[in-house]
């Protein structure tokens, strides 16, 4: 092997490596939590350090705070309803603007746009974050909000208290802004492979650019299919924002569309502090098992996304 294709060799391997180094160690420091907490880690969404000044006892041979409780069910659904909300936003709006771009703009506003939407996917999460709770928040919780619940309070969902303007929906927008640029990026660059590949010739052929959009629409369901699960990988992850806008909801699932809510990587920033200050070292194995949970999820996220677009690109499908 030359030594050009040994060094890229070896830079391929890096990236890989790095990520089971991480991996390996979270599983390491999260053991404890692992023995301790069980199965009960997935289904309670009570998360309760216990009392840290008093005499630690031994539980399965681990020591831990007398009454000390650990349960991400709470975060775990507000990863999920947040990144499933987000998603649900964000990508007919990408879909609509990547065919736009593909086919009904000319190549300066094209150009221009296609730069904004690099510079958009480049501010730092806390501005999203900051805008969400000055601008944001107070509009939802004074306008917003109320009228929703005027209007489809008849959904079990939809009804009941209103808190404070911060929780599913100001974090799911804020996201849903977040991961626009992302898929926007990825499905405007298959619809101009699409478009130069067959819709082309379709408009040849005399179709109007209205049926060339309803083609290229259909011809990128593997691609909407991949850069909807690659945005997912950064919903799932995003901190800053959600951390701000989220409510930071402990210890009370949420009720309805207006509740306060937690993620897990909200939960593990916030937390953090707490972790430091157990004598037992507990809560830091068990937010390194959370650490674990939102690596895993958002790595299987991020693959299929990739999986798909791959197969789309370096194979050629079209279907």
């Amino acid at each position: 092997m030359k030594a050009d294709e040994l060094a890229i060799s070896i830079a391929s391997i890096v990236p890989v490596a790095f990520i089971l180094i991480i991996f390996g160690f979270l599983v390491f420091k999260a053991y404890p939590s692992m023995v301790y907490n069980g199965i009960k880690f997935f289904t309670s969404y009570v998360w309760n350090p216990g009392d840290i000044s008093a005499e630690p006892i031994v539980v399965r041979g681990f020591k831990v705070s007398p009454g000390a409780s650990f349960g991400i069910l709470l975060f775990l659904t507000g990863t999920l309803i947040t990144s499933a909300v987000a998603l649900l936003l964000s990508l007919p709006a990408s879909i609509f603007a990547s065919i736009a771009l593909a086919l009904y703009l000319n190549e300066r506003i094209r150009a221009v746009v296609s730069s904004a939407l690099g510079l958009f996917a480049g501010i730092p999460s806390v501005i999203y974050g900051l805008w969400g709770v000055v601008f944001l928040e107070p509009t939802l919780y004074s306008r917003v909000e109320p009228e929703m619940r005027a209007l489809l309070g008849f959904i079990p969902f939809f009804s009941g208290p209103i808190y404070s303007g911060s929780g599913i929906l100001a974090s799911s927008l804020v996201l849903a802004l977040m991961v626009f640029p992302i898929s926007t990026s990825i499905i405007y660059q298959s619809a101009v492979s699409l478009r130069d590949a067959a819709v082309n010739d379709a408009l040849a052929l005399g179709a109007t650019k209205w049926e060339a959009g309803k083609l290229l629409r259909s011809m990128m369901r593997k691609q909407i299919l991949g850069g909807g699960l690659l945005s997912l990988g950064r919903a799932l992850g995003e901190t800053m924002a959600v951390l701000m806008t989220c409510g930071g909801a402990i210890n009370s699932m949420p009720t309805n569309f207006y509740s306060p809510i937690n993620t897990m990587a909200a939960a593990l920033t916030a937390l953090l502090d707490s972790a430091f200050i157990d004598p037992t070292g507990m809560v830091l194995s068990s937010l390194a098992e959370l650490g674990v949970t939102l690596l895993l999820i958002s790595v299987a996220s991020s693959m299929i996304g990739r999986a798909v677009l791959g197969r789309v690109a370096l194979r050629g499908e079209l279907e």
